[in-house]
Formats: structure tokens, C-alpha cells, sequence
């Protein structure tokens, strides 16, 4: 018996309706490409279970969909690069290198 994750707010009638609705989540549907097709853990299901940051969420995503071309594999990596970066320096205030920059904070004028 092949083991299946129900989400409760799937309440539907017949298994054909049950699968149809489960096929039609957000969470089973990728807009444009397959860098995540290939996985066997979805990065936004990782995300979620591990209450990552946005930051920290997005390096994921980068370093999983890291395929295909030499160039498209260094910009996937250098993007999430950038994440870990903006994460030292929005959460830890600390420059990429670590050294301390102080507290982030955004200045608005209305």
C-alpha cells in the first residue's frame, strides 16, 4: 500500500474528485520551467516544515533548482549567495565576512 499525505481541506466525495482536487493545489503546480520537478523534496514544503526565513528560504530554492548550463548553475549559486548575505545583514547585522555592521533598519520618507 503506497502511503499518501491528506490534507484536510480537501473534503471531497470520490477518490477520482479527491485526486483531481489534490492535482489542482498550488502546492503540486509549478508556473513555468521544472527546476523543482526533479525534486524529492519541494523547497516551499522544506521551507514551511522548517520555518526558514524569506532569505534564508529563497537560498534554498536557488541551491536546489542549481542545474543545467555551467552559467545558469554559478547564477543559481551566486544568487543564494546573496541571500546568506542578506540574511547576516538583516538578522545578525554582520557584513558577508561577519564583522559586526550593527542593526538593520529602513528609513521611509511620506
Amino acid at each position: 500500500m503506497m502511503n499518501k499525505t491528506v490534507y484536510a481541506h480537501t473534503n471531497l466525495g470520490t477518490e477520482e474528485e479527491w485526486d483531481q482536487a489534490i492535482d489542482r493545489l498550488a502546492t503540486n503546480n509549478q508556473v513555468a520551467g521544472t527546476h523543482y520537478k526533479q525534486s524529492k523534496i519541494q523547497p516551499i514544503d522544506y521551507i514551511y516544515a522548517n520555518n526558514l526565513s524569506y532569505n534564508l528560504g529563497s537560498c534554498l530554492k536557488y541551491i536546489t533548482r542549481s542545474k543545467g548550463e555551467k552559467q545558469d548553475r554559478v547564477t543559481d549559486l551566486l544568487k543564494a549567495k546573496h541571500f546568506i548575505d542578506l540574511e547576516l545583514q538583516m538578522v545578525y547585522g554582520t557584513d558577508a565576512k561577519g564583522n559586526n555592521i550593527g542593526d538593520y533598519s529602513v528609513e521611509i520618507s511620506l
